[in-house]
C-alpha cells in the first residue's frame, strides 16, 4: 500500500509518502512527484513512514535529481533506503541526496 500526502504551502510542498517504494507503487510515486516538481521546483520528500524500497524508486529519485533547476530535499532517510542504495552501489546517489538534504527537518 502507498500513500501520499501533500503537506507544507504550495511554494514549497512537502510530499509524504508512506507504504511500499516499489515497483507495484512506480507509477503512482512517479506521477505524484511529477506533478509537485511541475508546479514548484522547491521540493521536500518525506519518506520517514516508508517500510521497504526497491530499484525502480532509485531510478525515480536519478530522474529527479538529474534537473538542476529543480530544489529537491530530504528528510531523514529511511534506514532500507539506505541499505538499498549500499547493495546496488548507489552510495554516491545516497551522499548526494544527504548533502542537499543536511538542515531540513
Amino acid at each position: 500500500m502507498l500513500t501520499c500526502t501533500t503537506l507544507g504551502s504550495p511554494e514549497r510542498p512537502i510530499v509524504k509518502l508512506q507504504g511500499s517504494l516499489t515497483m507495484e507503487h512506480a507509477r503512482e510515486i512517479h506521477a505524484a512527484l511529477l506533478k509537485h516538481v511541475h508546479f514548484s521546483p522547491h521540493l521536500v520528500l518525506d519518506l520517514g513512514d516508508t517500510d521497504k524500497s526497491d530499484v525502480s524508486f532509485v531510478q525515480i529519485l536519478v530522474a529527479l535529481l538529474k534537473n538542476p533547476e529543480r530544489n529537491i530535499s530530504f528528510t531523514p532517510l529511511p534506514p532500507h533506503l539506505l541499505e538499498l542504495a549500499a547493495s546496488i552501489g548507489a552510495d554516491s546517489l545516497i551522499k548526494n541526496i544527504i548533502n542537499i538534504s543536511e538542515g531540513v527537518q
